[in-house]
């Protein structure tokens, strides 16, 4: 559901297609977190998914209705993290997208790409 609300919104705003993995892979890991980790698998609660073009930049708000959770994220990097089986979503955002910002005690994330023209 959330590549073919992206393509479409590329259809409708005519943006170039250079970005699209970068942008539906950060989503997804926004919406995956959201899922998994604040409705905590929760099929009563909702994923809410606002979305803003501004010229050549996206605005993502991907939100939650959970307890939120404590923005002190481990590095996966890290030599004693690296066979962790999670906390990789953040991470992956926090390097595709031009700013990641967490609100409301986390369950809003707030996601900014520039898109390439």
């Amino acid at each position: 559901m959330v590549r073919v609300f992206l393509e479409d919104i590329y259809n409708e705003f005519s943006l170039s297609k250079s970005s699209f993995n970068h942008i539906f892979l950060g989503i997804s890991e926004a919406v995956c977190n959201a899922i998994l980790h604040g409705n905590k698998l929760d099929s009563n609660k909702r994923v809410f998914i606002r979305l803003n073009v501004f010229g050549n930049q996206m605005h993502i708000e991907v939100e939650d209705e959970g307890d939120g959770f404590c923005d002190t994220l481990f590095d996966p990097t890290l030599p004693e993290n690296i066979k962790c089986g999670k906390g990789r979503g953040i991470f992956i955002i926090r390097q595709i997208a031009d700013e990641l910002v967490f609100k409301e005690d986390g369950r809003k994330v707030y996601i900014l790409f520039t898109i390439p023209e």
